[in-house]
């Protein structure tokens, strides 16, 4: 039986939205174009493979099979083209990375830059998703390099630590508990604490640090984005604990202080997965090469640019 990889690309933009608007938006086609395209698929395999129902697109069990297959044939096709692309010494071809919205706001942006420097003929596309995601996207081989903030279980999949997070508790130099040296926990507890929302992975690390000290937040302000919660806390309104590369600019600027809290100190692995068995491209083996160095780079300069008055109230730092 054979049948164009053309229509089957559309297929699988159809499995994985489950929507046939949301695929036609990804493909940049019309959206009759897409259900015309599903059934001349659909016409070649002899199969059903997707049900339409109200409550949007079900594949079928013959287009979950064939999904499994289709997963598998592009992912060889990218391969190929890899292992072209590194022939021409990475002169052309495509990195998909995948990261964490900590990392991928506040730590890969330099590593992007570094990369199209040395490799401007490689074109760079970055997604932003929890941890869980881009671990299923490693999977399905949408992304090449997938660099989360919370640890992800799976036999499948290989980890390895390549930086360390410290997180630190910060407010607005006019906040009551602003250059106090008498913080506990439970004094941070008693004030409005802006937090992520619940799901992600920096909301259950907060909490379970604080939980650990006996202590659970009383009101809450839950936010889906780590940037608008430094910009709510530097405007004066609650605490927060947040990722010390994420709060680096408004230290710097004066916008944020860190709160000194003896005995909480919080930290977290950043991990790169990779899928167990598998080799990645040339693209990726380099990108690899120059995880770590950036990293140190910023954090430095970001250190030297918060200066010694800040110097002696950083929360959690490496023993």
């Amino acid at each position: 039986m054979a049948f164009s990889l053309r229509l089957l690309r559309v297929f699988l933009a159809v499995a994985r939205h489950r929507s046939f608007t949301r695929a036609a938006g990804e493909l940049g086609l019309t959206q009759p174009a897409v259900s015309r395209a599903v059934r001349e698929l659909e016409s070649q395999t002899r199969a059903t493979l997707l049900d339409r129902t109200p409550a949007g697109v079900r594949l079928t069990e013959a287009g979950s099979a064939l999904l499994t297959h289709a997963r598998v044939i592009f992912a060889e096709t990218r391969a190929a083209e890899e292992d072209l692309d590194a022939l021409a010494g990475l002169a052309q071809g495509t990195l998909r990375i995948g990261a964490s919205p900590t990392i991928a706001t506040y730590v890969v942006p330099p590593m992007l830059h570094a990369y199209h420097t040395r490799y401007p003929g490689v074109e760079l596309r970055l997604v932003t998703a929890p941890s869980r995601v881009v671990a299923r996207l490693l999977f399905e081989r949408e992304v090449d390099i997938a660099l989360v903030e919370t640890p992800v279980d799976d036999d499948r999949l290989s980890a390895r630590v390549w930086a360390e997070d410290t997180l630190v508790i910060v407010a607005a130099p006019t906040h009551t508990l602003a250059g106090r040296s008498d913080l506990t926990p439970a004094a941070i507890a008693q004030e409005l604490f802006v937090i992520r929302e619940p799901g992600s992975g920096t909301h259950r690390l907060v909490l379970r640090a604080l939980r650990s000290h006996g202590v659970v937040p009383h009101r809450r302000l839950e936010v889906d984005s780590t940037e608008a919660i430094t910009q709510i806390v530097a405007a004066g309104l609650g605490t927060a604990i947040v990722s010390r590369c994420a709060a680096a600019d408004p230290l710097a600027l004066g916008r944020l202080v860190i709160l000194d809290v003896p005995g909480l100190a919080i930290r977290r692995p950043f991990t790169r997965l990779a899928l167990a068995g598998v080799e990645i491209s040339a693209a990726a083996t380099a990108f690899e090469s120059m995880i770590v160095a950036p990293l140190r780079a910023t954090s430095g300069a970001r250190t030297k640019a918060r200066g010694a008055r800040n110097a002696g109230r950083v929360l959690g730092r490496r023993s």
